[in-house]
């Protein structure tokens, strides 16, 4: 018998089969079935009568926590062990053991990913992802559909967090070459519980959130209902004046749980008042270079030539320093409505219908430094620092992001010529819109802020709207299949293939007081196919190789619905990648990989070779005929390892790392006579290296009997900002230096009912870059060391 033996809360009382836990159990009992149909009557009435007396002498240890069986999505029809792509999943459990409260900290749990700070408007109001080289802010789903807009996602109504990696084309259409996060939530289940937590963090910030499930008596079968809510106040540990308040509530009400006939009503709300970050100037520190930081400076002898280094002779500027305004806001609310309905023909055969409506508005005013030439240069003496003034900028957003989506999914499984077919088949509606207004402001010599001691009590001027706007839309109704071919016990073939059909539209409405501005509109439709390949072998049950290959398409206009013109510009006639008349990016995946269940099935090991190629990425004219050309190509080659399970009886583990190969093959075509800078470069924001890692270790027995220890490690190699193989010196912070993070978690349960949780972030208290803006001259810095303790509370 296994040393491993899971205890089952709340065992007396009557769960669904519909429970994750109890799917769990059951897709592991369906997976034993065969060998068990084949086991000699003898042997299974040998393991009956040993069966109760392993039990007897067993230790009961800590549930896996960590380890995950399957991805939520249905077009996913084998376990993780079976599926040839990798594919990361992070339980609430370690998000709670983390004290974790939004998306971007919870993706530190998986390798390869950055964030960016972003420019103007757009300066760190959302999760600016990137992952394996790109932007994967767009590719952000919540159970499937997409989620829309700049804001900075909570994880209080969250499952799980999976992170799929490699081209999604087939999954979920149009996309990155990197992957796609989504978001589990939560659902109702069929037994009474009630959790809460109390959570006082540096910074005077406090977070309550409760977890609250009731099984209904309505006269119908399998009722129940589930709230999720939170409040969450607070300033950010480091940074001087920021403060990030939020709030939401996620019910939910689901009948026919155990049934044959589901359905599901769920709502979801979230507020955020925040103090936006422009982040920190990054004068002072070593490698900052500039040829336009100091064309003012009273008493220099001369500009700083191109690519000088003046950061040697300069005191950093504090992280701690607040460069806004007070009045600064960035007030974003989101609201997600969610209609379910499912129904199994069969065993194995079920039907589901998703409709979701989702609408996210920010209203923004932000402050932020600007360092180039001219008026944003700064001045002052050059002898004396102190003295020396910054120019600042104003920016404002009033943005709507809205979704209509309808998916319709089969899964299903038959057998033909004695090949056993695992089938997800579906058509999805979808209609995604953004609407944005135009802000204007007129900076004066007053905006300025003392480079080293700025102060938070300056006036502006108000932001005014010019009255213009933009407005995009994306239409787009697709079909795919996925299969899955048993060709043997231990061979399996599987494919996907996606064909869809889009319009996209965008409109430019100039300001009244520009009648001179035109308005513009531009339209593109065009179907994409994207596909999936894979094969798979099992060497023995709790392993697997696979071979696969993945393609994924972005037209133009993906990230921001917006389309503008196609006329050349500059020397190099290059035409804007949004034109309406260009192909899609494309972009193909090939995986060498293979997974282990080891120790019992309760550690999954994952290890997976890769290269993804991007081309399409540019476009030039022709400077005698117009004729626009498509070029422009990156490659990512790479490994990827991880584990995440039960190591031993008490010790949990959830660790990866990923080493990245990065380069542009062909870059932007420069000026006659200029130099390419970029071809053969490294990707922006990718480092070669970075590991992820958390263990927890509970004891269960003796004096310290429901105490847990846990503790995670963190690498980040050095990342480039700025594509530039060393051929010319680059402007602004070159490069983000590598760093390591450490965290450490103590928690104690009093009893079944009350636990205590002290948590560590940043124990060495590291300085390290989050972000760094594309511009290259703003930073924003990683927390510093703070602490948290919360009670928790579950009945």
């Amino acid at each position: 018998m296994s040393a491993f033996i899971k205890s089952r809360k709340h065992a007396s009382q009557s769960l669904s089969p519909s429970l994750s836990g109890v799917s769990a159990a059951v897709s592991a009992l369906a997976l034993s079935l065969p060998m068990a149909a084949m086991a000699q009557q003898a042997a299974a009435a040998k393991a009956e009568e040993t069966l109760p007396i392993v039990r007897a002498k067993a230790k009961a240890i800590t549930e896996n926590e960590f380890k995950a069986e399957a991805a939520s999505s249905a077009k996913f029809v084998k376990p993780l062990l079976e599926t040839p792509q990798t594919i990361t999943v992070i339980n609430k459990e370690l998000l709670q053991q983390q004290g974790t409260a939004s998306l971007s900290e919870a993706l530190r749990n998986t390798p390869g990913i950055t964030f960016t700070l972003g420019e103007n408007g757009n300066t760190n109001t959302g999760d600016t992802v990137f992952m394996r080289g790109f932007d994967a802010s767009a590719n952000i789903f919540v159970d499937g559909v997409r989620d829309l807009g700049a804001i900075t996602r909570d994880t209080f109504n969250v499952e799980a967090v999976e992170v799929v990696k490699g081209p999604s084309g087939a999954d979920n259409g149009r996309g990155s070459p990197n992957g796609y996060i989504n978001m589990v939530s939560k659902k109702a289940q069929l037994r009474d519980f009630a959790e809460g937590s109390a959570q006082v963090s540096s910074g005077s910030r406090v977070r309550l959130s409760a977890d609250l499930n009731k099984k209904l008596d309505l006269g119908l079968p399998g009722a129940a209902f589930r709230l999720n809510a939170f409040s969450d106040r607070g300033n950010v540990v480091g940074r001087d004046v920021i403060e990030r308040n939020r709030w939401g509530v996620a019910p939910t009400l689901t009948l026919g749980l155990g049934t044959a006939t589901r359905a599901t009503l769920s709502y979801l709300h979230v507020s955020q008042d925040a103090t936006p970050d422009g982040g920190v100037p990054g004068v002072g520190l070593m490698g900052f270079t500039s040829a336009e930081v100091f064309p003012t400076l009273a008493g220099a002898t001369a500009k700083p030539p191109v690519g000088a280094v003046i950061a040697k002779d300069l005191k950093p500027v504090s992280r701690s320093n607040f460069y806004g305004s007070k009045s600064d806001f960035d007030n974003t609310k989101a609201d997600m409505l969610t209609v379910q309905l499912e129904h199994d023909f069969a065993p194995g055969s079920t039907l589901r219908n998703t409709t979701r409506l989702g609408r996210t508005q920010q209203d923004l005013a932000l402050t932020n430094t600007i360092l180039s030439s001219g008026n944003w240069a700064i001045i002052g003496d050059a002898a004396k620092p102190e003295t020396w003034t910054v120019g600042r900028a104003r920016f404002g957003r009033d943005q709507r992001n809205q979704i209509l989506a309808n998916q319709t999914n089969l899964s299903t499984g038959f057998t033909v010529a004695g090949i056993k077919n695992n089938i997800s088949t579906g058509i999805e509606l979808t209609h995604e819109q953004q609407n944005t207004a135009g802000f204007t402001y007129t900076n004066t010599d007053g905006d300025r802020a003392n480079l080293y001691a700025p102060k938070t009590s300056d006036k502006f001027a108000v932001l005014r709207r010019t009255g213009a706007s933009t407005e995009g839309s994306t239409t787009t109704a697709a079909a795919y299949v996925f299969d899955t071919l048993d060709l043997t016990s231990s061979l399996q073939l599987s494919a996907g293939l996606r064909f869809e059909r889009y319009r996209t539209e965008f409109t430019s409405i100039a300001a009244p007081a520009t009648p001179a501005v035109a308005s513009t509109t531009f339209a593109k439709s065009d179907s994409l196919s994207s596909g999936k390949l894979g094969l798979l072998y099992k060497p023995s049950e709790n392993g697997s190789v696979y071979l696969s290959y993945s393609t994924s398409q972005k037209p133009p206009g993906s990230d921001n619905f917006t389309l503008s013109s196609a006329a050349p510009s500059g020397a190099t006639n290059s035409v804007s990648i949004n034109a309406p008349n260009l192909k899609p990016q494309e972009a193909s995946n090939l995986e060498l990989g293979t997974k282990w269940d080891l120790l019992d099935k309760q550690l999954l090991l994952t290890a997976a070779v890769f290269q993804s190629e991007n081309k399409n990425e540019l476009a030039r004219a022709a400077s005698a005929t117009g004729e626009v050309t498509q070029y422009g190509k990156k490659t990512v080659k790479g490994l990827e390892l991880g584990a995440a399970g039960a190591v031993s009886n008490n010790l949990q583990l959830q660790a990866g790392l990923v080493w990245l190969d990065s380069k542009v093959n062909q870059a932007a075509v420069v000026a006659p006579g200029a130099t390419d800078v970029q071809t053969g470069a490294e990707l922006v924001y990718t480092p070669k290296l970075s590991f992820t890692s958390w263990v927890n270790y509970r004891l269960s027995e003796g004096v310290l009997q429901g105490l847990s220890l846990g503790g995670g490690a963190r690498y980040t190699a050095s990342q480039t900002t700025q594509v530039n193989n060393g051929a010319a010196p680059v402007s602004g912070i070159n490069g983000i230096p590598s760093y390591w993070v450490f965290d450490a978690m103590a928690a104690y349960e009093i009893n079944k009912q009350i636990g205590l949780q002290f948590n560590v972030a940043n124990l060495a208290d590291k300085f390290y870059f989050a972000a760094v803006n594309s511009g290259r001259n703003r930073f924003t810095v990683g927390a510093p060391r703070s602490y948290s303790l919360s009670l928790n509370v579950k009945y």
